[in-house]
């Protein structure tokens, strides 16, 4: 039995984008009273997975599309609205429309990104928008290049193998010797930064973490003693992973003087390769844009003690030209859909290390050139990515990139200095430069604490500390589902005092919403600071019984 095919798929007489845009009303329309302008979508928590997939059947006959998303449309309650004030559980931006649209435009017509003859002139957005990024950088654009790809965890892949493409030019072909290699990253760096090595076959062990110094940048000297220290055993040295921007603290490390270091490496040992430097900056890149602001005019008014946070933050980010690979992530801080991940290169001969015979002068290259799948990963590659980072590129520009970044640098300020006015409180990133607010609701018996005092807590007080703030964020999430509050940020057991072992614990509150302004920053201030009374009065007795509703991802998989 036939059906009318034309309902699902259009027809191929016309482009049919007015009819995604009626499905997409339609779907609107049938979401919409999940909607109530809030930091969560309407729904309940108490949903028991093996219940609700006992229940599901497959049809065998089709569904008219109205049918089809009245049947979908629950699945969108809880669903956090990231572009509300309120919503501070994560760096997850909101999306740019424009972004948006481009995306399911490009998705509908399916071009697959592995070639251009695939893709038609779509492929042109990923090389203009690896151009643009080369040149915030401070790249030679012309002797560049970058692919997108899965997320900050295909970005930091990429940087490693082509580090041990670089250092061993046979491990692709004959493989990767047991012990032979090693690669260094930082206390602070991303948990992929050792999963990778996993995935790759040389050995999570073969990532070798490094202490940080007290501003929780990698301290440099023990890189130096430790790259000796296991060149000398006769290890081979594949590179370094440096963090481009953490994500609670936004710590930058010093990729000028490793940099340095790595020169003195190369010389002092004579090898015949020089290690790579790649930097996971999946969050700091988006300070690259200040390369066009002008800090003595401060055409955006900023107050001094905000311009002096961007400026410090512009001055660690603009040591990235000196890397050799950088990993973006359009969908953190670029306010892009998932996934829109670039990995950047910035010597394209380097690259074409992962397929030697299928380089190209980027000034020879005509259409029928671009064939991404020699020296990709994917031979099934998307294009909306690419196409959502160039859009949202060419609609915002840089002025506004700067913009959107300073404000939300100038109201996380302000929340920050009201918060910590609240005497239940004790602010753990008062100085960091980076979005993320991170406090600790103090147990009233405690009084004030200090760091001086947080150092000399035993075991059981900071265990009891840890419990307190798990449980005020719980209380948090509970208030929130039940609409008494209008802002919701997570607890996490696990977070560590930069430069220490003391895991402390804390409430992490990402103010990430591009309409968070500096009144409205004011107002949420004032009522967290009134959730927090609440708390301190009943001792968080009847808070959820749930241990967590949202992973702490920034410790997940850490060694």
């Amino acid at each position: 039995m036939d059906f009318d095919r034309k309902i699902y798929f259009g027809d191929y007489r016309c482009t049919n984008l007015k009819k995604l845009a009626a499905y997409i009303e339609e779907l609107n329309e049938t979401i919409e009273p999940l909607f109530d302008a809030h930091p969560l979508f309407k729904g309940e928590y108490a949903l028991d997975y093996y219940e609700y997939l006992s229940r599901c059947e497959l049809n065998s006959e089709p569904i008219e599309p109205k049918k089809v998303f009245e049947y979908i449309a629950p699945l969108y309650s809880n669903l956090p609205d990231w572009r509300n004030p309120g919503t501070m559980i994560n760096v997850i931006p909101a999306v740019n429309l424009v972004s948006a649209a481009t995306s399911s435009v490009t998705q509908m017509f399916n071009p697959n990104f592995a070639q251009d003859t695939y893709s038609g002139n779509l492929t042109l957005a990923e090389l203009e928008s690896v151009k643009y990024l080369s040149q915030i950088i401070g790249w030679d654009w012309e002797k560049s290049c970058g692919v997108f790809t899965f997320g900050g965890t295909g970005t930091n892949m990429y940087a490693t193998k082509l580090a041990l493409c670089n250092a061993d030019a046979e491990s692709g072909k004959y493989g990767a010797v047991k012990g032979r290699y090693f690669t260094l990253t930082s206390k602070n760096g991303h948990p992929t930064h050792y999963q990778i090595c996993d995935w790759l076959g040389i050995g999570s062990d073969s990532c070798i973490e490094i202490e940080c110094n007290p501003d929780g940048r990698i301290n440099v000297s023990e890189v130096k003693r430790v790259i000796r220290e296991n060149i000398e055993v006769g290890r081979t040295f594949l590179g370094y992973n440096m963090t481009g921007g953490s994500t609670n603290e936004l710590i930058v490390d010093p990729i000028k003087e490793i940099y340095d270091l790595n020169d003195e490496i190369v010389k002092d040992y004579d090898l015949p390769y020089k290690p790579m430097i790649h930097v996971d900056s999946v969050l700091g890149w988006i300070f690259l844009f200040f390369r066009y602001y002008d800090f003595e005019k401060n055409p955006n008014d900023y107050p001094d003690d905000v311009l002096k946070r961007i400026k410090s933050m512009y001055d660690h980010v603009f040591e990235f030209k000196y890397a050799d690979t950088l990993g973006v992530d359009f969908h953190k801080t670029g306010f892009c859909p998932y996934i829109t991940s670039a990995f950047v290169v910035k010597d394209r001969s380097k690259f074409f290390n992962l397929n030697p015979s299928t380089s190209i002068d980027l000034k020879d290259m005509k259409y029928g050139d671009y064939n991404p799948f020699y020296t990709s990963l994917e031979y099934s590659r998307t294009g909306v990515g690419p196409m959502a980072a160039l859009t949202c590129l060419k609609s915002l520009g840089t002025n506004s990139f700067c913009k959107l970044v300073g404000d939300l640098v100038l109201a996380t300020h302000i929340f920050r200095k009201r918060l910590k006015d609240n005497p239940h409180v004790f602010m753990l990133s008062d100085g960091s430069e980076g979005f993320a607010t991170l406090f600790l609701l103090v147990p009233p018996r405690y009084g004030k604490l200090t760091y001086s005092t947080v150092f000399s807590l035993t075991d059981g007080q900071t265990k009891e500390i840890k419990d307190y703030n798990t449980r005020y964020g719980k209380f948090v999430l509970r208030e929130c589902i039940e609409r008494k509050t209008n802002f919701l940020f997570t607890s996490s057991r696990s977070y560590t005092l930069p430069g220490t072992d003391i895991k402390i614990g804390a409430i992490k509150a990402y103010p990430f919403s591009i309409f968070l302004t500096e009144e409205n920053a004011e107002v949420l201030a004032k009522e967290v600071g009134e959730s927090i009374q609440r708390f301190t009065d009943q001792d968080g007795d009847q808070a959820c019984t749930r241990d967590e509703y949202f992973v702490d991802m920034t410790t997940a998989g850490k060694k």
